[in-house]
C-alpha cells in the first residue's frame, strides 16, 4: 500500500509540475499576428464659390460677369482641371436654344476669352497636389448677344472637373 501510495502521490507531483511548466514557458506560448497595410487614396475636392451667376443684355450687346467664378480645388496628387458646359444655352419655357460658344470664359481680368464648349476644354494641367486651403482659379464669363436672339432666359451648367494623373 505504501508503494502505491508513493506511486499516486508522485504521479500527482509530476502532473503539477508539467502544468507549471507549460504555464510559464514558451513552449506552451501561442502567437499570432496582423499585418497592417495604411493605405491613403487619391482625394480631390472641386468648389465653386457661387451657384449661378446672371448675364443679362440687349440684342447686339456683349455682357460680362461683375466679379470672377472662384474654382478652388483641394488635391492630395496631382492632377489636371477642365470645364464644360453640359447643354447649349436653353430656355426651358420655350426650348429655344443658343449655341454654347455664345458664352467664354477667360482667367480673371486677362481678356484672353476661351468659348464654352460641349466637350472637356483643358484650363490647367499637370498641377501640383494642393495641401491646406487649395488652388484658386477665378474666371470672368462673357456672354454674347446677337441682335436676332429671341426674347428669353437661357441656361445651361458648366462643370469643373479635376482628375489625377
Amino acid at each position: 500500500m505504501k508503494k502505491w501510495w508513493l506511486l499516486g502521490a508522485s504521479v500527482i507531483l509530476v502532473a503539477g509540475m508539467i502544468l507549471l511548466l507549460f504555464q510559464d514557458s514558451e513552449a506552451g506560448a501561442a502567437t499570432g499576428g496582423v499585418t497592417v497595410l495604411g493605405k491613403v487614396n487619391p482625394n480631390i475636392v472641386v468648389s465653386v464659390n457661387t451657384a449661378s451667376i446672371l448675364l443679362e443684355g440687349v440684342p447686339g450687346s456683349t455682357v460680362t460677369s461683375a466679379s470672377p467664378v472662384v474654382v478652388n480645388v483641394k488635391s492630395n496628387v496631382a492632377y489636371n482641371l477642365s470645364v464644360m458646359a453640359t447643354q447649349d444655352l436653353t430656355d426651358t419655357s420655350t426650348g429655344l436654344t443658343l449655341p454654347i460658344n455664345r458664352l467664354s470664359w477667360a482667367p480673371a481680368g486677362t481678356g484672353t476669352w476661351t468659348a464654352f464648349s460641349l466637350a472637356d476644354t483643358a484650363i490647367a494641367t499637370n498641377e501640383p497636389r494642393t495641401l491646406g486651403t487649395g488652388k484658386d482659379y477665378s474666371f470672368d464669363y462673357q456672354f454674347t448677344i446677337d441682335l436676332d436672339d429671341p426674347l428669353g432666359s437661357y441656361t445651361t451648367d458648366i462643370v469643373y472637373t479635376a482628375v489625377a494623373y
